[in-house]
This record gives C-alpha cells, structure tokens and sequence, in this order.
C-alpha cells in the first residue's frame, strides 16, 4: 500500500471523498469519525449510541465499509492510504501505534512510501494477523518512544527512523533510512543516538553505530557513506565532501582532492544496462586519467568493485603528485 506523503493530505483531518463533512454540529460518532479521517472502531461507534443493527444497515447498504475486523469507513468511496493505516490502528486496539515509514511520512520523512502498514503494540500482546499490516512487538512503547499527543498515535520521528533502518531489507536501505532523516533536517546524529539508548536489542547495531559516525562527520548519502569506506578500506586521503564551487551556478562536488585538484563524482542512477554503462565509464575514466581531474563511479560499482575505484582514484592522486608514504 502506497503512502500518502504530501503534508496537504498527511495533516487533513476532514476528508471529503465519498461522504459529509462534519464540523461539531453531528452526534458523537460523527465527530470522532471526523476527527480519524472518516474512520472509527465498531466497540467505539456502539458506546456512542449506533446500534448494531443501524451499523449493519449501513454496510449492506454500500454506505459504510468494513476494511478489516472491527473498524468502520464511514464513507463508500475508495479507501486512502491514512484512511487505511487508520483502520489499522483502530482494529487492533488501544495501545497500538504506527511504526516505521509508516509513522515517519506523518512527521514528514521523504522517499520511503510503499509497503505494509506498520504497527507496533506491547509485547506481552497477542494480535491476530490484518491484511496489509506488519504487527511488530516491542517492549518499550513508553513517552520516551511514543508521542503522547500526535494523532494517529505513532511513535516519536527518531525511534521511527531507528526502527526504518533495524528493519530494513538490506543494508544500503537502513543506511539510506538514517541519511534520509538528517539529510531532511528532521534529526538529528545525537537525536538518533539517544532514541538507540532506550530501544533495546538492534539487529544492526553495529551498522547503525558505523552510519551515525559517518553522518556526524558530514556524509549526506548512502552513496558517499559508501565512499567513506572505500578511502579508510584502501587507505586513500580524505577528500572533501560537498565543496561547493562556482561553475556557471553554484554546485557542488561530490568529493574534491583539493591539494591534487582531483574531483571524484558518484553517479545516483542507473543505466538500463547498468554493466554496460559501467564498462563506459571505465573506459572514460582511463581516459580522463591521461590530463583531467574528474573521476566518474556509478553507485553500484562502489559496492561491487571497490578495489577498481580505489585503484583509479589512486592512479589520479599519484599522478598529480600525491605520496602514501608521506
């Protein structure tokens, strides 16, 4: 399921598709639904007066909808994605929370849409399987990790990030999940490192640790993060990261060599034949070696062929007069 991350919508609290707005003048159940996007549990709408036959009607009716066990649609139109991620929380019950990207695109985080709906409840709770929805279990669910104010209830943005990247497929993805958050202005490095204090056991502790580092000395991206590495793995000297220049506008390099005038350039996307593309680059960058400065590595070389990239950056440093052994 496909999240809505446009602020617009993530922060509506009426929504008009497929029924009446309502504001303060309808009965209690009117009003709550209102206030969750259109969307109120069963055990809610009967304490508020709706009897089960009236909420029956509406269903067979095509008025209302039903999106999983226990939790009404008050409106006969497509469901949306916070509609549904409201259904979730609603069916499972107080005390469960959105968790993940899932909580994270309300407080803004950019890039992580899809997936399953994430909710986390208390682990010592049983929850029957829903469709479409990740049920993780956790045992520190307190104010510390959950905001006790915002709606839906989700946990706080840092402990979102921290769980993005403890659950992520891969581990490009967890890093890019930790980039994305400081790179955003949404946290920060000691924000992320205060949320690792009270979370508990982390599958990937020790890259977490190792991405903070790298993000606290000014890495931006998955990509120079990667390139991090390869100069501390093949001993190359620390280049400068996102110098900015003035070359008919104002831009900025990747990573600069300033004392041997080497430019190294990380190239995000793919090529539909992405080895073929890299072969190209290659075969520029032998040529480059002979009177430019700039390097070009598209990002999957720098996973996949480290030791090629180190050895073409040194060839250029070496030519330009740079000693290892000074």
């Amino acid at each position: 399921m496909a999240f809505e991350t446009n602020s617009a919508h993530i922060h509506t609290r009426s929504h008009t598709q497929g029924h009446t707005q309502v504001h303060g003048h309808g009965s209690d159940w009117e009003k709550i639904a209102e206030s969750q996007c259109g969307v109120i549990a069963v055990r809610t709408a009967l304490r508020t007066g709706l009897t089960r036959s009236e909420i029956r009607w509406k269903i067979t009716s095509g008025r209302w909808q039903r999106p999983m066990h226990g939790v009404l649609v008050t409106h006969s139109g497509p469901v949306t994605s916070i509609q549904a991620m409201w259904a979730a929380i609603e069916s499972i019950g107080p005390g469960a929370v959105l968790g993940g990207a899932c909580a994270a695109s309300f407080d803004r985080l950019r890039g992580f849409d899809g997936g399953p709906i994430i909710v986390i409840v208390d682990a010592t709770r049983h929850v029957a399987p829903r469709p479409g929805v990740s049920i993780h279990r956790s045992k520190n669910l307190g104010s510390d990790h959950v905001h006790p104010r915002k709606v839906p209830p989700r946990t706080r943005l840092p402990r979102s990030i921290l769980d993005m990247a403890n659950w992520a497929a891969d581990d490009d993805d967890a890093r890019a999940a930790l980039a994305a958050g400081v790179q955003q202005r949404l946290v920060t490095v000691t924000d992320l490192r205060r949320a690792m204090e009270g979370r508990g056991p982390l599958r990937r502790h020790a890259l977490i640790v190792d991405t903070l580092s790298d993000l606290d000395d000014g890495a931006h991206s998955v990509a120079e993060i990667l390139y991090r590495n390869i100069e501390k793995r093949f001993g190359l000297p620390p280049g400068q990261r996102q110098k900015q220049i003035d070359a008919g506008g104002r831009r900025y390099l990747d990573v600069w060599y300033e004392p041997w005038r080497v430019w190294v350039e990380i190239d995000g996307g793919y090529h539909r034949e992405a080895q073929h593309w890299w072969s190209d680059l290659a075969r520029q960058n032998a040529g480059v070696l002979q009177d430019r400065m700039i390097l070009r590595f598209p990002v999957h070389a720098l996973r996949s062929q480290p030791e090629h990239v180190a050895g073409q950056v040194m060839t250029a440093l070496r030519q330009r007069g740079w000693d290892p052994d000074l």
